[in-house]
């Protein structure tokens, strides 16, 4: 069954980082939701952007909406990142990122 999902914009977060979390973990993850929304703008522009253009307007909205989402929790995970002072090492043992 493909029954649509009505609601609003909830008020509270849908999820929280676990108090366990290592810097890393954060590091990874932003860095594989920036790399998400760089190929979702790779769409928009130059010959790939002719595609996006020919979408319909709601289609548009909805595709740069989750660009923007993206961006929120890149933003929110540097927040995090920059909160533990984080320097390019890795808090689980140690080692130094590269």
């Amino acid at each position: 069954m493909n029954a649509p999902m009505n609601f609003p914009a909830p008020s509270t977060p849908l999820y929280v980082l676990a108090d366990s979390v290592d810097t890393l973990a954060l590091v990874d993850q932003l860095s594989a939701r920036l790399a998400q929304l760089q190929a979702l703008l790779a769409m928009t522009r130059g010959n790939a952007g002719d595609v996006f253009r020919r979408m319909n307007a709601e289609n548009q909205e909805h595709y740069l909406w989750a660009c923007g989402m993206i961006a929120d929790e890149a933003r929110e995970l540097m927040g995090k990142i920059e909160g533990r002072g984080f320097a390019g090492v890795d808090d689980r043992g140690g080692r130094e990122r590269v």
